[in-house]
């Protein structure tokens, strides 16, 4: 075919394309069809070898638009299959149409006894080549987002109205988001009676009264892809947990399996320790800092050698300080210049240790348990040692330690109404929700920072500087920003920096009003001209390319405000 015959062939295919096709011709639309994929096959092996960007970007824009049209449409096919009784075609009808044999002319013979199939997604594992469980899946999804048939073979509407009109509707919306948000709130109510002749229509609610339908749309409504997964996935597992749906593992660390000489282990860490163990991570994962540094020293010549003495602590050290472990981190029996006891066994003759020694020996280890204490599990004693050592410094060792500095974000109302403890949660700076007990333990703790919000979430008691942020000032922007400001960006607190709204060049101020959270690679973006910055009501908002937001909407991050 030359250039000529297939420009016209594409203005034929343009004007079909407006027009309607005869229902009585369904083996010719069905070979259009599969000439139509022939076609779509040979189209994209010949763009593929275009060395033209453009036409890279904007294949791959079709081949995504394709793809989610035929997830949707799989659905489509799957309540046909359903209502057309597909699986109880005879054996002749299926050689046939495996064949390409079938005369469409006359009608399908079907088995009125037992067929070879229970129902679809019986016949959709088998012709299809399907997991079964994949193909289950998808007729229950088209019963939720498509529709659900009914005792006398038809079909009425689906289950999630108004999640299967979203679903229809936006095509910019991935549909396996919608139809995992879908499977996740049917999980939520009873089951449905609709082939028993009583279609049940969702009634589950939030807290607030809400439908959780009209909640699920109102997140898959947020423009940006990261904040829409990031919320809804939030949302739906708030949900689990409000209805004892997920089960909390037990914490500890345990041995999976052993491979090629190494083992593994599975480490299980809730309350506070979650939090201690992200601020261990984070920082061994920053550059910048020296503990990442040492964390990435790679040769072993650099490492101390330990002496005699200190072998069996010291030779599988990672990490060094040269500072003195925090009080909190301390042993309060530690004391080297304590003579020993001639008697390691505890006398009952002895006073009871004084409130202030009990609770510093709490702060050592949230979890640590009375010696000789049944209660405390293996899993959980060897969770206790590791948190105890990750603190440890080892002397002599150039390595630098991990000291883990934990932010708790408190509302103000919260201290104010101690009569009422229910209230007294808290979030860190790494997202991790404390309960009442952990709170209340932590914020006990010197060493740990605390931003106190006001009721109208400005931060409280945090300095100015003329130059540069503080350390405090870059405290009082994250807990009010929480994170990069850029929609969708989830990098962690460890790897933020912090812009001057108003150029420091352009006589811009350095104070906390002035100042927004930014990654690296967004601030960078910002003072390369990529992104635009705009202030609104005395916040900075970000305006995203036009190729990415055509309306050009000042945005911000909506992830890290919504898990505050």
């Amino acid at each position: 075919m030359n250039i000529h015959q297939l420009v016209a062939t594409l203005a034929a295919l343009r004007t079909s394309l407006t027009g309607s096709f005869p229902r009585g011709a369904s083996a010719v639309l069905l070979e259009i069809m599969a000439a139509c994929c022939a076609l779509l096959v040979s189209l994209s092996r010949t763009l593929l070898t275009s060395e033209d960007p453009r036409v890279a970007a904007k294949h791959s824009q079709l081949i995504e638009n394709l793809y989610r049209y035929t997830l949707r449409q799989q659905h489509h096919s799957s309540i046909h299959l359903e209502s057309t009784g597909a699986h109880l075609l005879t054996d002749d009808e299926l050689a046939a149409l495996r064949e390409d044999t079938t005369d469409f002319s006359r009608s399908a013979r079907q088995h009125s006894g037992r067929a070879h199939y229970l129902n679809t997604a019986d016949f959709l594992s088998n012709w299809l080549g399907l997991n079964p469980h994949e193909a289950k899946r998808r007729v229950n999804d088209a019963h939720l987002l498509i529709a659900r048939r009914t005792i006398d073979g038809g079909t009425t509407t689906p289950r999630l109205a108004k999640l299967a009109d979203l679903y229809a509707n936006s095509p910019d919306l991935d549909p396996r988001l919608i139809a995992r948000a879908a499977r996740t709130l049917d999980s939520f109510e009873p089951a449905d009676t609709c082939f028993d002749g009583q279609p049940l229509a969702p009634t589950e609610r939030h807290a607030d009264g809400t439908l959780l339908e009209d909640h699920a749309i109102a997140l898959l409504s947020e423009p940006d892809r990261a904040t829409r997964e990031i919320l809804l996935g939030d949302f739906l597992n708030a949900e689990r947990k409000s209805r004892k749906l997920i089960k909390a593992p037990a914490c500890g660390l345990f041995l999976q399996r052993e491979v090629a000489e190494h083992d593994i282990y599975c480490l299980v860490v809730g309350g506070s320790q979650r939090e201690e163990l992200r601020s261990h991570i984070a920082q061994s994962d920053n550059p910048r800092t020296d503990a990442g540094k040492s964390a990435r020293a790679g040769d072993d010549s650099t490492r101390p050698q330990p002496s005699k003495e200190n072998s069996a602590h010291e030779a599988d050290a990672l990490f060094g300080s040269n500072d003195p472990m925090p009080p909190w981190a301390q042993d309060p029996t530690d004391d080297p210049a304590a003579e020993p006891k001639s008697n390691p066994e505890p006398d009952s003759a002895q006073q009871p240790l004084s409130e202030q020694h009990a609770q510093d020996q709490d702060l050592v280890n949230p979890n640590a348990q009375v010696p000789g204490d049944a209660d405390v599990s293996v899993p959980q004693r060897r969770l206790n040692a590791l948190i105890a050592a990750l603190k440890n410094t080892h002397p002599g060792s150039r390595h630098k330690t991990v000291t883990p500095k934990i932010a708790v974000h408190i509302k103000l109302d919260s201290l104010q109404d101690l009569k009422n403890p229910g209230k007294l949660t808290s979030i860190t700076e790494h997202g991790v929700k404390l309960s009442v007990a952990d709170t209340g333990q932590l914020i006990c703790q010197g060493e740990i920072y605390r931003v106190i919000f006001g009721p109208n979430s400005q931060p409280l008691d945090v300095g100015r500087s003329q130059r540069f942020f503080t350390e405090a000032m870059k405290r009082a922007i994250f807990a009010r920003d929480r994170g990069c400001i850029v929609p969708g960006c989830t990098a962690p607190v460890e790897m933020l920096e912090y812009h001057h709204n108003q150029w420091w060049e352009n006589d811009g101020c350095t104070s906390v009003r002035n100042g927004s959270c930014l990654c690296r690679a967004h601030h960078h973006a910002v003072h390369a001209g990529l992104l635009s910055l705009r202030i609104i009501d005395s916040l900075a908002h970000i305006v995203l390319p036009k190729h990415l937001d055509p309306r050009q909407i000042p945005q911000r991050n909506q992830i890290h405000l919504a898990t505050a």
